[in-house]
């Protein structure tokens, strides 16, 4: 069973900044969107394009810029806000570039080409597992793309309502933070208020198209982690770079939990991971063996991963090889032959006939094997070798006994790989009657017919004589009387 694949895709929970939704704390809108289009510069100067695969197995291209080259000028950025002169400040290098990105930077560019970004939304929820943020949760903010970001950052807005006294009480959009991922750690939210986002994306020209905001998203009152919604379904397939796979879907919503723990079992081997949610809705299971039982379990996990909720299970078969490659292809491990019958003929033979489980060009011999087990004709196997298009073998039976014998058939495939089926008959041969006991047996029979005879004839002729004799004698006394 190679699952090691799972844990590399499903493992693969890259570090997300985090920001607090602050109520009272509004960041200039302009400032932001300024600070965003320098540091777009510096991730398209010392950052470079990553991929990264999400729970669906899908492609996520982005600009990875944890490097020493983009902190220093993303430093830049932030150290030159308040400098007038740059010939007196003593920053080099890359921080250097940073300041003249800096320079460079303005919050009133117009819009430049269109949005990489289709929608955001806010994922998940949980306790939070801040100290200084009790009663409160966090969740992932996610951003769904329709092609690669490129070089770009996330500013990102919130804002919060209540509902009382039948009317909504609702904020002003509140600048927060400048993100370069597109999933976003939100802490501080308050249980039972709704909050909406709202994403600027900016890239090293400007803005790109239009802002993104999300749906109003409630927050939960129940300080607990919400085990997964059921049913887990399956769904399988195959592709080329990961073999068999399956896609396991549940109704996830913005009340679950961000991190769940799967297990993937199977009779040989059973895998345990740990996951964080991103925008996608199914969770991809490569590299799993043909035609094997799986059981799957899913639990939902708390903000620090210690604690698990109880699990939600499916079972699911996987494809089978002929399914994916056709009956009998060599991509397959060979299949046995099937509708072995055995035939008793007249002349003391067994004629053994089955159905290929192949094209004759994929078989490169057969084997047949029989063996008495049972009966005074006990002994040795015997096989013979039939050539690829036989579908039938004639074997001689031993006269006059009562055996049981085991047939097997094998084929092999024509890289040599091997399957076999069997079946198991009771030969019976009845012994003939030498002709010194048929006569006898004959005399018996007629004999026994003779005397049964004889006793009718004899029960219908004393009936027969009787009756006139006791008619005439009542008769004659009736006379008398007269």
């Amino acid at each position: 069973m190679r699952l090691h694949s799972i844990i590399l895709i499903l493992g693969a929970t890259n570090l997300v900044t985090t920001f607090v939704v602050l109520p009272y704390i509004q960041i200039d809108y302009a400032h932001l969107i300024r600070v965003a289009h320098c540091k777009a510069k510096c991730s398209e100067k010392y950052g470079y394009p990553k991929t990264r695969q999400n729970l669906d197995g899908s492609i996520d291209e982005y600009f990875f810029v944890d490097t020493d080259e983009y902190n220093k000028c993303e430093n830049g950025c932030l150290q030159f806000q308040h400098r007038r002169d740059m010939k007196r400040s003593n920053l080099t290098g890359e921080t250097l570039q940073g300041a003249k990105f800096w320079l460079e930077s303005t919050a009133h560019s117009g819009k430049v080409g269109s949005s990489p970004v289709s929608s955001v939304e806010l994922l998940c929820q949980m306790p939070s597992a801040t100290s200084d943020l009790d009663d409160s949760f966090e969740g992932l903010l996610g951003l769904t793309k329709i092609r690669p970001s490129g070089p770009v950052q996330y500013v990102v807005q919130w804002k919060q309502r209540t509902y009382a006294l039948g009317y909504y009480d609702e904020s002003q959009w509140i600048t927060a933070s400048v993100e370069a991922d597109s999933m976003i750690k939100v802490d501080g939210m308050i249980p039972g208020v709704q909050y909406k986002f709202l994403v600027t994306i900016v890239g090293p020209a400007g803005k790109l198209g239009d802002t993104i905001q999300s749906e109003w998203t409630e927050i939960s009152n129940t300080l607990i982690v919400k085990s997964p919604g059921s049913p887990l379904i399956v769904k399988n397939g195959f592709n080329s770079e990961q073999g068999v796979v399956a896609h396991l879907h549940f109704p996830r919503t913005a009340y679950d939990s961000c991190y769940f723990r799967l297990q993937v079992k199977n009779s040989t081997n059973a895998i345990v991971t740990d996951l964080r949610v991103d925008p996608t809705y199914s969770i991809l299971l490569s590299h799993l063996e043909f035609d094997s039982s799986y059981a799957v379990t899913l639990s939902a996990l708390s903000s620090d991963q210690n604690t698990a909720t109880s699990p939600i299970s499916v079972r699911f078969n996987s494809f089978q090889c002929k399914q994916v490659y056709g009956k009998g292809s060599l991509q397959c491990a060979p299949e046995p032959v099937s509708n072995i019958r055995v035939a008793i003929e007249a002349n003391s033979t067994a004629m053994i006939s089955w159905t290929a489980s192949a094209e004759s060009e994929n078989i490169l011999t057969y084997a047949v094997t029989y063996q008495a087990y049972l009966g005074p004709c006990n002994k040795d196997p015997t096989t013979v070798y039939l050539p690829a298009p036989s579908t039938s073998y004639e074997m001689p039976l031993p006269r006059d006994v009562h055996c049981e014998f085991m047939f097997r058939i094998t084929n092999y495939d024509a890289i040599g790989r091997e399957a076999f089926a069997e079946t198991r008959i009771a030969v019976m041969q009845e012994k003939l009657i030498s002709s010194s006991f048929k006569i006898p047996l004959i005399a018996v029979g007629v004999s026994f017919t003779f005397l049964i005879l004889a006793v009718l004839c004899f029960a219908v002729c004393r009936c027969c004589n009787k009756c006139p004799v006791k008619v005439a004698e009542n008769k004659t006394k009736l006379t008398d009387y007269a």
